[in-house]
């Protein structure tokens, strides 16, 4: 079963990869974003070398784990019909957005759902974008991306019983 988070935004640089990824770890986690990661021509799974601090698991906190997701940029075309145009702007309709960014998340670890939601708010926040969850129909901005990315993350953790968590120990970046 796969999840789709989406985040538009006005620009995406490799820039703020570190400030990206400051405010990951601001989540009870620590983080490490692969080496050879660029936004710019990235498509596919991006990995992470992780510590958890709050995981419901206790056993998995300050262990060092891999876990990713897939991602995908794409530019968002501009066009004159104004139904694609309201979808280009943000709840306050100011801003007009031209870049999409896709956080696909599987369930091939237990820490997916995890990474791909604190990557995909944490990054809307930082570029002041919007993160849209089409599988709740929920459009978020601003500091509740956070809020709710955090309430997610810890109802979905609760679910996993002591024996069902899939792990990868982290081993070195490969490749």
């Amino acid at each position: 079963m796969g999840y789709v988070l989406t985040i538009r935004l006005k620009q995406l640089s490799d820039s703020i990869i570190p400030q990206w990824i400051s405010e990951i770890n601001k989540l009870n986690m620590t983080v490490e974003v692969s080496p050879k990661f660029s936004f710019s021509g990235h498509g596919g799974f991006l990995p992470f070398r992780t510590i958890l601090y709050d995981c419901p698991n206790q056993s998995l906190n300050h262990v060092e784990l891999m876990t990713g997701y897939e991602l995908y940029v794409r530019k968002m075309e501009r066009t004159k019909d104004s139904f694609f145009r309201s979808l280009m702007k943000g709840k306050s309709g100011a801003n007009i957005f031209d870049t999409e960014v896709d956080f696909r998340i599987s369930a091939q670890d237990s820490f997916e759902y995890r990474m791909g939601w604190y990557s995909a708010a944490s990054l809307a926040l930082v570029c002041k974008g919007v993160l849209i969850d089409p599988q709740e129909g929920l459009q978020l901005e601003g500091q509740q991306l956070i809020e709710h990315a955090h309430r997610c993350v810890l109802e979905d953790e609760k679910t996993i019983k002591d024996d069902e968590w899939r792990i990868h120990r982290f081993e070195g970046w490969k490749g």
